[in-house]
């Protein structure tokens, strides 16, 4: 009678590994794979889906934005205006 009682218990916990295997390891595994996405599209930064649909060679302007120009219209904090001039060196 103990054989047969043990036999039984190894076959329901074999059924019981198998469901847990089929059923809930996936739900578990699909969780850990959409956080780890979820960490990594955090760490490279968000891509817009707008931009990533633009062709290669496209170029878009977007207007300027008011925080840098002033209520006057100048653009104090754009920085300096650097002159150059253009030395040719002949050795």
């Amino acid at each position: 009678m103990a054989l047969i009682r043990t036999i039984l218990i190894f076959i329901l916990i074999y059924y019981a590994f198998r469901v847990i295997t089929r059923f809930i390891l996936p739900y578990f595994a699909k969780r850990w794979v959409q956080k780890a996405q979820e960490n990594f599209q955090r760490q490279q930064g968000y891509v817009d889906p707008e931009e990533s649909k633009k062709r290669e060679g496209e170029v878009k302007v977007n207007p300027e934005s008011k925080s840098t120009s002033n209520k006057d219209g100048s653009k104090k904090d754009l920085g300096d205006y650097v002159d150059f001039e253009e030395i040719n060196e002949e050795n």
